[in-house]
Protein backbone atom coordinates (compact mmCIF):
# COMPACT_ATOMS: atom_id res chain seq x y z
CA UNK A 1 0.00 0.00 0.00
CA UNK A 2 1.61 3.30 -1.31
CA UNK A 3 2.68 5.63 1.78
CA UNK A 4 0.02 8.22 2.13
CA UNK A 5 1.07 11.66 0.95
CA UNK A 6 0.78 14.84 3.40
CA UNK A 7 -0.35 18.34 2.08
CA UNK A 8 3.32 19.72 4.02
CA UNK A 9 5.27 17.22 2.04
CA UNK A 10 6.70 19.83 -0.29
CA UNK A 11 10.31 20.16 -1.68
CA UNK A 12 11.34 22.97 0.10
CA UNK A 13 8.82 25.80 2.06
CA UNK A 14 10.01 28.49 -0.84
CA UNK A 15 10.83 28.38 -4.45
CA UNK A 16 14.17 28.10 -5.76
CA UNK A 17 14.61 32.25 -6.34
CA UNK A 18 12.77 33.45 -3.14
CA UNK A 19 14.47 35.02 -0.04
CA UNK A 20 14.79 32.88 2.88
CA UNK A 21 13.08 34.13 6.00
CA UNK A 22 14.89 35.86 9.36
CA UNK A 23 16.67 34.53 11.91
CA UNK A 24 14.49 35.61 14.89
CA UNK A 25 17.13 34.32 17.24
CA UNK A 26 16.12 33.02 20.58
CA UNK A 27 18.17 31.63 23.04
CA UNK A 28 18.51 28.24 23.17
CA UNK A 29 17.04 28.15 19.31
CA UNK A 30 18.67 26.18 16.28
CA UNK A 31 20.51 29.43 14.11
CA UNK A 32 17.96 29.93 10.86
CA UNK A 33 19.33 31.13 8.01
CA UNK A 34 20.42 35.65 8.79
CA UNK A 35 17.74 38.01 7.77
CA UNK A 36 17.98 39.67 4.37
CA UNK A 37 17.26 43.04 2.98
CA UNK A 38 13.96 43.24 0.45
CA UNK A 39 10.86 41.98 -0.53
CA UNK A 40 10.84 37.73 -0.35
CA UNK A 41 10.70 36.79 -4.18
CA UNK A 42 9.45 33.21 -5.62
CA UNK A 43 6.66 31.23 -5.17
CA UNK A 44 5.67 30.45 -1.56
CA UNK A 45 4.71 26.92 -1.03
CA UNK A 46 1.37 26.46 1.36
CA UNK A 47 -1.33 24.21 2.38
CA UNK A 48 -4.89 24.60 4.72
CA UNK A 49 -2.30 22.55 7.74
CA UNK A 50 0.46 25.55 7.02
CA UNK A 51 -2.26 28.29 6.87
CA UNK A 52 -3.80 26.65 10.71
CA UNK A 53 -1.07 26.49 12.39
CA UNK A 54 0.61 30.02 11.41
CA UNK A 55 -2.70 31.27 12.34
CA UNK A 56 -2.22 29.18 15.72
CA UNK A 57 0.96 30.49 16.21
CA UNK A 58 3.37 32.38 14.27
CA UNK A 59 6.45 31.74 16.05
CA UNK A 60 5.19 27.62 15.96
CA UNK A 61 5.04 28.18 12.57
CA UNK A 62 9.03 29.58 12.57
CA UNK A 63 9.75 26.19 14.38
CA UNK A 64 8.45 23.69 12.27
CA UNK A 65 8.52 24.79 8.95
CA UNK A 66 11.38 27.19 8.93
CA UNK A 67 13.73 25.61 11.36
CA UNK A 68 12.58 22.54 10.46
CA UNK A 69 12.54 21.30 14.04
CA UNK A 70 10.68 17.72 14.63
CA UNK A 71 7.63 17.64 16.94
CA UNK A 72 6.91 14.36 19.46
CA UNK A 73 4.64 12.04 17.87
CA UNK A 74 0.94 11.99 18.30
CA UNK A 75 -1.46 9.24 19.36
CA UNK A 76 -3.81 10.49 17.20
CA UNK A 77 -1.74 11.17 13.75
CA UNK A 78 -1.28 7.41 14.01
CA UNK A 79 -4.89 6.84 14.56
CA UNK A 80 -6.30 8.29 12.43
CA UNK A 81 -3.35 7.58 9.22
CA UNK A 82 -4.11 3.92 9.95
CA UNK A 83 -8.29 4.86 9.68
CA UNK A 84 -7.72 6.26 6.62
CA UNK A 85 -5.15 3.79 4.86
CA UNK A 86 -8.09 0.88 5.89
CA UNK A 87 -10.83 3.39 3.94
CA UNK A 88 -8.48 4.26 1.12
CA UNK A 89 -8.47 -0.18 0.80
CA UNK A 90 -11.95 -0.33 1.14
CA UNK A 91 -13.21 2.11 -1.60
CA UNK A 92 -10.00 1.66 -4.20
CA UNK A 93 -11.62 -0.12 -6.72
CA UNK A 94 -12.36 0.40 -10.12
CA UNK A 95 -15.18 -2.08 -10.16
CA UNK A 96 -17.26 -4.31 -7.49
CA UNK A 97 -16.63 -6.31 -5.36
CA UNK A 98 -15.43 -4.41 -2.55
CA UNK A 99 -13.05 -6.07 0.06
CA UNK A 100 -14.99 -7.56 2.73
CA UNK A 101 -14.54 -6.26 6.13
CA UNK A 102 -12.17 -9.04 7.54
CA UNK A 103 -9.47 -7.46 4.36
CA UNK A 104 -10.56 -4.20 5.69
CA UNK A 105 -9.89 -4.70 9.37
CA UNK A 106 -6.91 -6.48 8.48
CA UNK A 107 -5.17 -3.84 5.94
CA UNK A 108 -5.99 -1.62 9.09
CA UNK A 109 -4.24 -3.91 11.49
CA UNK A 110 -0.87 -4.40 8.55
CA UNK A 111 -0.79 -0.22 8.63
CA UNK A 112 -1.26 -0.01 12.36
CA UNK A 113 2.15 -2.71 12.72
CA UNK A 114 4.57 -0.75 10.88
CA UNK A 115 5.51 1.40 13.83
CA UNK A 116 6.03 0.46 18.10
CA UNK A 117 3.62 1.97 19.92
CA UNK A 118 6.64 3.98 21.36
CA UNK A 119 6.82 5.64 17.23
CA UNK A 120 3.50 6.10 17.49
CA UNK A 121 3.38 8.20 20.83
CA UNK A 122 1.47 6.05 23.08
CA UNK A 123 2.51 6.36 26.64
CA UNK A 124 2.40 2.48 27.11
CA UNK A 125 1.43 -0.29 25.30
CA UNK A 126 -2.17 -0.55 26.56
CA UNK A 127 -3.15 2.02 25.71
CA UNK A 128 -2.20 1.49 22.02
CA UNK A 129 -4.21 -2.00 22.18
CA UNK A 130 -6.51 -0.08 22.97
CA UNK A 131 -6.70 2.37 20.87
CA UNK A 132 -6.42 -0.49 18.19
CA UNK A 133 -9.40 -2.16 18.99
CA UNK A 134 -11.42 1.37 18.85
CA UNK A 135 -10.43 1.35 14.81
CA UNK A 136 -11.98 -2.04 14.65
CA UNK A 137 -14.85 -1.37 16.08
CA UNK A 138 -15.00 2.13 14.16
CA UNK A 139 -14.08 0.19 10.94
CA UNK A 140 -16.79 -2.72 11.15
CA UNK A 141 -19.56 -0.11 12.11
CA UNK A 142 -18.42 2.00 9.05
CA UNK A 143 -18.48 -1.07 6.87
CA UNK A 144 -22.34 -1.95 7.78
CA UNK A 145 -23.42 1.83 7.50
CA UNK A 146 -21.89 1.85 4.07
CA UNK A 147 -21.34 -1.22 2.68
CA UNK A 148 -25.03 -1.60 0.46
CA UNK A 149 -23.93 2.11 -1.12
CA UNK A 150 -20.53 1.21 -2.09
CA UNK A 151 -19.66 2.00 -5.81
CA UNK A 152 -16.23 3.13 -7.35
CA UNK A 153 -15.19 6.55 -6.64
CA UNK A 154 -13.95 8.94 -9.25
CA UNK A 155 -10.70 9.96 -6.90
CA UNK A 156 -9.16 8.73 -3.70
CA UNK A 157 -6.17 10.54 -1.66
CA UNK A 158 -5.90 13.57 -4.78
CA UNK A 159 -2.76 15.64 -4.35
CA UNK A 160 -2.50 18.11 -6.23
CA UNK A 161 -0.37 21.61 -6.40
CA UNK A 162 -2.01 25.16 -8.32
CA UNK A 163 -0.34 28.00 -8.30
CA UNK A 164 -2.00 31.00 -7.48
CA UNK A 165 -1.53 34.88 -6.59
CA UNK A 166 2.37 34.35 -5.27
CA UNK A 167 1.54 31.04 -3.50
CA UNK A 168 1.75 27.15 -4.59
CA UNK A 169 -1.08 25.24 -2.69
CA UNK A 170 -1.16 21.86 -1.92
CA UNK A 171 -4.62 20.11 -1.32
CA UNK A 172 -4.77 16.62 -0.73
CA UNK A 173 -8.55 15.41 -0.76
CA UNK A 174 -9.58 11.99 0.44
CA UNK A 175 -12.37 11.15 -1.79
CA UNK A 176 -13.66 12.72 -4.61
CA UNK A 177 -16.75 12.40 -6.06
CA UNK A 178 -18.21 13.42 -9.76
CA UNK A 179 -21.58 14.83 -10.17
CA UNK A 180 -21.77 15.42 -13.77
CA UNK A 181 -21.57 18.24 -15.49
CA UNK A 182 -18.32 19.09 -14.45
CA UNK A 183 -19.37 19.50 -10.99
CA UNK A 184 -17.99 17.25 -7.65
CA UNK A 185 -18.51 16.83 -4.30
CA UNK A 186 -15.56 16.80 -1.64
CA UNK A 187 -15.50 14.77 1.17
CA UNK A 188 -12.87 14.92 4.29
CA UNK A 189 -12.86 12.08 6.80
CA UNK A 190 -12.27 12.97 10.53
CA UNK A 191 -11.24 10.54 12.97
CA UNK A 192 -10.79 12.61 16.37
CA UNK A 193 -13.78 14.40 18.48
CA UNK A 194 -16.80 15.05 17.12
CA UNK A 195 -16.60 18.60 17.58
CA UNK A 196 -18.41 21.82 15.87
CA UNK A 197 -16.02 22.38 12.25
CA UNK A 198 -15.11 25.35 10.31
CA UNK A 199 -15.60 24.86 6.73
CA UNK A 200 -12.27 26.86 6.01
CA UNK A 201 -10.63 23.56 4.58
CA UNK A 202 -12.84 22.64 2.59
CA UNK A 203 -12.85 26.62 1.23
CA UNK A 204 -9.32 26.27 0.36
CA UNK A 205 -10.03 23.26 -1.36
CA UNK A 206 -12.98 24.27 -3.08
CA UNK A 207 -10.46 26.90 -4.22
CA UNK A 208 -8.02 24.97 -5.43
CA UNK A 209 -10.24 22.54 -6.96
CA UNK A 210 -11.71 24.65 -9.17
CA UNK A 211 -8.44 26.49 -10.28
CA UNK A 212 -6.72 22.82 -10.91
CA UNK A 213 -6.49 21.94 -14.74
CA UNK A 214 -5.78 18.42 -13.98
CA UNK A 215 -9.41 18.33 -12.55
CA UNK A 216 -10.45 18.87 -16.08
CA UNK A 217 -8.37 16.33 -17.83
CA UNK A 218 -9.10 13.60 -14.97
CA UNK A 219 -12.59 14.11 -15.84
CA UNK A 220 -11.92 13.77 -19.63
CA UNK A 221 -9.67 10.48 -18.77
CA UNK A 222 -12.40 8.76 -16.77
CA UNK A 223 -16.08 9.65 -17.72
CA UNK A 224 -15.02 10.89 -21.34
CA UNK A 225 -16.35 14.47 -20.74
CA UNK A 226 -14.70 17.73 -22.08
CA UNK A 227 -15.75 20.14 -19.21
CA UNK A 228 -14.59 24.37 -19.68
CA UNK A 229 -14.61 24.15 -15.64
CA UNK A 230 -14.71 22.37 -12.15
CA UNK A 231 -17.59 23.78 -10.47
CA UNK A 232 -17.64 21.95 -6.22
CA UNK A 233 -21.33 21.22 -5.05
CA UNK A 234 -21.01 20.34 -1.75
CA UNK A 235 -18.64 19.85 0.99
CA UNK A 236 -18.78 17.02 3.73
CA UNK A 237 -16.73 16.51 6.56
CA UNK A 238 -17.60 12.60 7.25
CA UNK A 239 -17.09 12.34 11.41
CA UNK A 240 -15.90 8.12 11.30
CA UNK A 241 -16.29 7.88 14.45
CA UNK A 242 -19.93 8.51 14.95
CA UNK A 243 -21.08 8.12 11.31
CA UNK A 244 -22.26 11.20 11.02
CA UNK A 245 -21.99 13.77 7.79
CA UNK A 246 -21.96 17.29 8.37
CA UNK A 247 -22.71 19.21 4.94
CA UNK A 248 -21.80 22.46 3.31
CA UNK A 249 -23.16 23.90 0.21
CA UNK A 250 -21.16 25.56 -2.37
CA UNK A 251 -19.43 28.50 -0.83
CA UNK A 252 -20.47 31.65 -2.19
CA UNK A 253 -17.92 34.58 -4.08
CA UNK A 254 -17.90 36.51 -0.89
CA UNK A 255 -17.12 33.26 1.50
CA UNK A 256 -14.43 32.40 -0.22
CA UNK A 257 -13.31 36.08 -1.04
CA UNK A 258 -12.79 36.76 3.06
CA UNK A 259 -10.86 33.17 4.04
CA UNK A 260 -8.66 33.76 1.18
CA UNK A 261 -7.94 37.64 2.17
CA UNK A 262 -7.26 35.73 5.65
CA UNK A 263 -4.95 33.44 3.46
CA UNK A 264 -2.98 36.01 1.47
CA UNK A 265 -2.98 37.95 5.35
CA UNK A 266 -1.05 34.96 6.42
CA UNK A 267 1.41 34.54 3.92
CA UNK A 268 2.04 38.16 3.58
CA UNK A 269 2.98 37.86 7.17
CA UNK A 270 5.71 34.96 6.76
CA UNK A 271 7.55 36.49 3.92
CA UNK A 272 7.59 39.72 6.02
CA UNK A 273 9.34 37.33 8.42
CA UNK A 274 6.52 37.86 11.38
CA UNK A 275 6.85 35.22 14.27
CA UNK A 276 5.81 37.02 16.85
CA UNK A 277 4.46 33.82 19.91
CA UNK A 278 0.80 33.81 20.15
CA UNK A 279 0.11 32.02 23.53
CA UNK A 280 -2.96 30.72 25.00
CA UNK A 281 -4.33 27.72 26.77
CA UNK A 282 -4.70 25.62 23.93
CA UNK A 283 -2.04 26.31 21.84
CA UNK A 284 0.59 26.33 24.49
CA UNK A 285 -0.58 23.28 26.50
CA UNK A 286 -0.06 20.84 23.13
CA UNK A 287 3.12 22.70 21.71
CA UNK A 288 6.42 21.00 21.45
CA UNK A 289 8.54 23.87 21.32
CA UNK A 290 8.02 25.71 24.74
CA UNK A 291 11.38 24.95 26.15
CA UNK A 292 12.28 27.46 22.71
CA UNK A 293 9.66 30.00 23.39
CA UNK A 294 10.44 33.07 24.66
CA UNK A 295 6.74 33.42 26.75
CA UNK A 296 7.06 30.20 28.46
CA UNK A 297 10.83 31.04 29.18
CA UNK A 298 9.40 34.73 30.71
CA UNK A 299 6.88 32.42 32.93
CA UNK A 300 10.11 30.11 34.31
CA UNK A 301 12.45 33.36 35.02
CA UNK A 302 8.97 34.93 36.91
CA UNK A 303 9.84 32.07 38.91
CA UNK A 304 13.05 32.67 39.42
CA UNK A 305 12.65 36.10 39.77
CA UNK A 306 10.44 35.80 42.52
CA UNK A 307 12.66 32.73 43.88
CA UNK A 308 15.35 34.87 44.43
CA UNK A 309 13.85 37.54 45.67
CA UNK A 310 12.38 35.61 48.56
CA UNK A 311 16.22 33.89 48.74
CA UNK A 312 14.80 30.99 48.35
CA UNK A 313 17.17 27.57 47.32
CA UNK A 314 16.46 25.56 44.43
CA UNK A 315 16.01 22.08 45.36
CA UNK A 316 16.18 20.75 41.28
CA UNK A 317 12.59 19.52 40.93
CA UNK A 318 11.35 22.88 40.12
CA UNK A 319 10.55 23.58 43.14
CA UNK A 320 12.17 26.58 45.43
CA UNK A 321 12.38 26.14 49.60
CA UNK A 322 12.97 29.27 52.30
CA UNK A 323 13.93 27.48 55.90
CA UNK A 324 13.20 29.24 59.08
CA UNK A 325 13.26 28.44 62.92
CA UNK A 326 9.85 28.52 62.56
CA UNK A 327 8.01 28.69 59.03
CA UNK A 328 9.17 27.19 55.54
CA UNK A 329 8.01 28.09 52.22
CA UNK A 330 7.96 26.37 49.10
CA UNK A 331 7.24 28.11 45.61
CA UNK A 332 6.61 25.76 42.59
CA UNK A 333 4.96 25.77 39.12
CA UNK A 334 1.38 24.66 39.71
CA UNK A 335 -1.61 24.69 37.15
CA UNK A 336 -5.18 25.80 37.10
CA UNK A 337 -7.69 23.46 35.39
CA UNK A 338 -11.16 24.98 33.98
CA UNK A 339 -13.88 23.07 32.64
CA UNK A 340 -16.79 24.28 30.45
CA UNK A 341 -18.23 21.29 29.23
CA UNK A 342 -20.72 20.24 31.72
CA UNK A 343 -22.63 17.51 30.62
CA UNK A 344 -19.37 15.95 29.27
CA UNK A 345 -17.55 15.57 32.07
CA UNK A 346 -20.50 14.36 33.47
CA UNK A 347 -20.80 11.62 30.76
CA UNK A 348 -17.03 10.41 31.49
CA UNK A 349 -17.86 10.47 35.33
CA UNK A 350 -21.01 8.62 34.34
CA UNK A 351 -19.09 5.97 32.41
CA UNK A 352 -16.25 5.32 35.34
CA UNK A 353 -19.17 5.50 37.75
CA UNK A 354 -17.20 8.19 39.56
CA UNK A 355 -20.29 10.45 40.30
CA UNK A 356 -20.49 9.60 43.56
CA UNK A 357 -16.76 10.64 44.19
CA UNK A 358 -17.16 13.72 42.65
CA UNK A 359 -20.72 14.57 43.73
CA UNK A 360 -21.84 18.50 43.88
CA UNK A 361 -19.14 18.44 40.73
CA UNK A 362 -17.07 21.09 42.06
CA UNK A 363 -13.76 21.88 40.44
CA UNK A 364 -11.57 21.02 43.08
CA UNK A 365 -13.20 17.54 43.10
CA UNK A 366 -12.99 16.70 39.60
CA UNK A 367 -9.44 17.68 39.51
CA UNK A 368 -7.98 16.21 42.39
CA UNK A 369 -9.46 13.04 40.36
CA UNK A 370 -6.75 13.56 37.52
CA UNK A 371 -3.87 13.14 40.26
CA UNK A 372 -6.16 10.42 41.95
CA UNK A 373 -4.22 6.78 42.07
CA UNK A 374 -7.91 4.96 42.01
CA UNK A 375 -9.09 6.60 39.05
CA UNK A 376 -8.50 4.95 35.98
CA UNK A 377 -6.08 6.49 33.46
CA UNK A 378 -8.42 6.59 30.65
CA UNK A 379 -10.82 8.07 33.00
CA UNK A 380 -8.35 10.75 33.63
CA UNK A 381 -7.52 10.91 29.89
CA UNK A 382 -11.09 11.46 29.00
CA UNK A 383 -11.65 13.91 31.86
CA UNK A 384 -8.61 16.38 30.24
CA UNK A 385 -9.96 16.27 27.00
CA UNK A 386 -12.76 18.37 28.33
CA UNK A 387 -10.44 20.45 30.46
CA UNK A 388 -8.03 23.42 29.78
CA UNK A 389 -4.84 24.00 32.05
CA UNK A 390 -2.71 26.74 32.47
CA UNK A 391 0.40 27.36 34.44
CA UNK A 392 0.62 29.26 37.69
CA UNK A 393 2.65 30.00 40.62
CA UNK A 394 2.19 28.47 44.02
CA UNK A 395 3.48 29.64 47.78
CA UNK A 396 3.36 27.17 50.43
CA UNK A 397 3.79 28.72 54.06
CA UNK A 398 4.42 25.47 56.12
CA UNK A 399 5.03 25.76 60.24
CA UNK A 400 8.11 23.77 61.17
CA UNK A 401 7.36 21.10 63.96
Amino acid sequence: MKKKPTEDATPALFGADAVPPADNKIPGQPSSVPPVSGEARGTLSFSYSKFSMYTECPLKYKFKYLDKLKEEPKPYFAFGNSIHKALEFLHAVSSPPFPSIDEVCEAFKKEWGLKSWLEKGYRDQAAEQADFRKGLEMLKAYYAANKGSLKPPFLLEYSTDVEVEGLKVRIIADRIEYLGGGEVELIDYKTGKDVKRQPDQLYMYQKISELDPRLKEKIAERYGQKVGAVKVRQMLYYHVPTLKEYRFERAGDREIGVFWDRVLCASGNIRARKFEPNPGEFQCHFCDFKKLCPVHAELNAQLDAVAAELGCAHTGEGKAELSGKKYSLELSRGENWKFTDREAVIGVLNEFDLYQKALGLTLPKIVSMLDDPAVPEAAKNKLKRYGARSPRLEIKLKKEE
